[in-house]
């Protein structure tokens, strides 16, 4: 490649300085919004067991876990992912529901939350080792074997230094390339969750994990073409650091982000020295680089993102004309997000435009928490509690098609 070609395309993201960082389908409105009832249900975070009682308790499920709730609405605000020891019961229930609500009539809505997407991401900090182990056969220790053996030697051909195979163990529990492997586009659960949208909107009510920050610019529908396409370029962009020998298939974000800023650096170094930069540099590669190197200020990883937006919970309450102007550009009645724990329980705020439920279904992290559901009908809003319902709103029902 002319050295001049790959200074132009190196220059900008040495200019700016990089730092690294941790961190579908049409949404604007559903083809069945004149449900008469609607069930939303916020953060999981693998309680399987909280799940199952709240959705008892909605009367959308038997004492057997099968559908029982008819023509009604499900929405999961995502965030079932990640904490808790249950996580891969909660994909497997959601996905069965989905499929018995539309056989009857009905219909579940399970979206996309942050949570799942530092998953898609391999950002695995909140994954239980127990997660991993539902993923484990007998064949997982000859697995993990064979991916440190791949990982020291990529690290050696790139002249970087590798940790011990005993100390790669402990981060990568039995079970770990498994639950890595079924994350993959083609398989079941990653195909399955790189399907979910992050907003929809039901009945008048906009529903989503964070929320959205006033001034946001497009529809709904961009917010979820935005975000499968960020998530498509990630995927691209592993397999080309793959098939570049730059990494392998297991490496989490933060490994991966390393070895992107270390290849950039070292093909900058040869360019500078007047040195070859190797036969596998193309302007291709060195391009993918550069945007694997934006991916934390993508939608997916913002802290102002629709997927990790906190103001709808923390903004003060003189936010509210803020909070109905974009209700009223997305011609929608409400918010109902998750997101941030209101573990006393479901919250309105900005006169019953936002609902917060969130309410730390996982109890044995969030101290206090619940599981709860909020029940939309007829112009009634409710939350749902395993010990009881409280009505928190009630207004004509709106029509804004």
């Amino acid at each position: 490649m002319p050295r001049r070609v790959v200074f132009s395309l190196l220059t900008p993201l040495f200019a700016f300085g990089l730092a690294v960082v941790l961190v579908a389908a049409p949404a604007s409105r559903s083809a069945q919004s004149t449900a008469r009832r609607i069930v939303a249900i916020g953060d999981i975070h693998g309680s399987a067991d909280g799940l199952s009682a709240i959705l008892k308790a909605a009367s959308l499920i038997d004492d057997r876990g099968t559908w029982i709730g008819g023509s009604a609405h499900l929405v999961q605000t995502g965030d079932y992912m990640d904490r808790g020891e249950q996580v891969r019961d909660v994909l497997d229930m959601l996905m069965r529901l989905e499929d018995e609500a539309d056989r009857a009539g009905g219909h579940a809505e399970i979206l996309m939350g942050n949570h799942e997407v530092m998953n898609l991401l391999l950002d695995l900090r909140d994954v239980s080792p127990r997660v991993y182990a539902a993923f484990a056969d007998e064949k997982s220790e000859d697995r993990r074997k064979r991916a440190y053996r791949d990982y020291a030697d990529v690290m050696q051909r790139g002249k970087r230094s590798s940790v011990s195979e005993e100390e790669w163990n402990t981060s990568h529990p039995l079970g770990f390339v498994e639950y890595v492997d079924a994350l993959r586009p083609g398989e079941r659960y990653g195909r399955w969750l790189r399907d979910r949208k992050v907003v929809v909107e039901d009945g008048g009510t906009i529903f989503m994990h964070a929320g959205l920050k006033a001034g946001t610019t497009g529809n709904l529908d961009d917010v979820n073409r935005t975000a499968e396409r960020e998530v498509q370029s990630w995927d691209r962009t592993r397999e080309i650091l793959v098939r570049a020998g730059l990494i392998t298939p297991y490496f989490t974000l933060r490994e991966a982000l390393q070895a992107v800023v270390a290849e950039l650096r070292r093909i900058a170094a040869a360019v500078e020295a007047k040195e070859p930069a190797g036969d596998h540099v193309t302007r291709e590669l060195v391009e993918e680089l550069r945007a694997a190197t934006q991916i934390v200020q993508s939608s997916l990883l913002h802290a102002d993102g629709p997927l990790w937006f906190r103001g709808f919970a923390v903004d003060p309450d003189s936010d509210g004309a803020k909070v109905a102007a974009l209700l009223e550009r997305f011609h929608a009645a409400r918010f109902v997000t998750g997101h941030t724990p209101m573990v006393k329980g479901i919250t309105s705020r900005f006169d019953n435009r936002v609902f917060l439920i969130d309410t730390g279904m996982l109890s044995s992290y969030y101290t206090g928490g619940r599981a709860s559901a909020l029940e939309i009908s007829g112009g009634t809003i409710t939350a749902i509690y395993a010990n009881g319902r409280e009505v928190l709103a009630s207004m004509p029902p709106v029509d804004l098609r």
